[in-house]
């Protein structure tokens, strides 16, 4: 049974991502009306178009964008309409010439700016030339481990080791083994798939059936249940192989998000360095820097 969820072999080859995405492409520019942009609400006569949700579904950030659209439009589309009713007030009132909305949609602005510029300027860099060459320098540093695919059978409660004793029996006899796990597994996420664990390396398994498992052979069975933390387990070790790194198709994605944030980086650092930039403290006092000494001296 694993410790954790099994870690993906995207995990070892692309470590150190950072979450944040680049911004997508059509993102950069409002989407026309139309069939592929169908109107999914009116308020007041007021239009909201598909591509008005899923702009809002992508301020929502990295995590709302990984969860199934149907779950989230109801609420999304009801936020939405919510917005639009209350803003009319607002506007009734004339709220929009109120100093505060305008300062905040001042920085609303300069953030949605920034933001489009930084698409325009790294978008362009990241092509699949580049995207390959970092491919094979990830590639390159990718340690093959030993891999066991196996299947199992767990057995819980107060019998069972006598449970477990008695399936090896049956599987020594002749049973099959994925019905029996369908039938006898208390795990019920790999019982549906007739026990199959996949592939995974020593780490992420509890040591007691790591340490089985990788000890037997393929098409071997346990001749005795091995007991851990979860209960007794019977193990059928299927296959051993030797890890690779995912194909480029599985993290290209993930590899043009990396090249994105560092180009980001760089853009913005090349930036700073051509710029009058003044730093004081909360209460207005100068902010003090590091010298070339190592001691503390205030910005004039």
């Amino acid at each position: 049974m694993p410790k954790t969820h099994h870690i993906a072999a995207l995990a070892a080859l692309a470590v150190g991502l950072l979450a944040a995405p680049v911004m997508a492409a059509d993102a950069a520019a409002p989407a026309a009306a139309g069939k592929e942009n169908p109107v999914v609400a009116r308020v007041n006569g007021q239009e909201i178009h598909r591509s008005d949700v899923l702009r809002e579904l992508q301020l929502m950030g990295p995590q709302a964008e990984k969860m199934p659209m149907q779950m989230l439009y109801p609420e999304l589309l009801q936020k939405m309409i919510a917005t639009k009713i209350v803003a009319a007030k607002g506007y009734e009132e004339k709220l929009q010439n109120d100093p505060q909305a305008k300062s905040e949609l001042k920085d609303a602005e300069a953030q949605i700016v920034a933001q489009l510029y930084v698409h325009k300027a790294v978008q362009p860099k990241i092509n699949e030339a580049k995207l390959k060459e970092r491919y094979d320098q990830l590639a390159a540093k990718f340690k093959p481990e030993d891999e066991v695919r196996a299947s199992h059978i767990l057995f819980t409660g107060t019998d069972a080791e006598k449970d477990a004793t008695d399936a090896i029996k049956q599987l020594k006899g002749g049973a099959d083994f994925a019905k029996l796990a369908q039938e006898k597994s208390k795990d019920t996420g790999s019982s549906k798939q007739g026990g199959d664990l996949g592939y995974f390396t020593h780490d992420v398994m509890v040591k007691e059936f790591a340490d089985a498992a990788f000890a037997m052979k393929p098409g071997e069975i346990s001749d005795k249940p091995v007991k851990s933390s979860f209960g007794y387990h019977v193990i059928k070790v299927v296959d051993k192989r030797k890890s690779a790194p995912p194909p480029i198709a599985e993290v290209h994605d993930q590899i043009a998000n990396q090249l994105g944030q560092e180009m980001t980086a760089d853009l913005i650092k090349s930036l700073e360095a051509k710029a009058k930039v003044e730093k004081f403290n909360i209460d207005g006092t100068p902010m003090k820097t590091a010298d070339s000494k190592g001691g503390d001296v205030a910005k004039p």
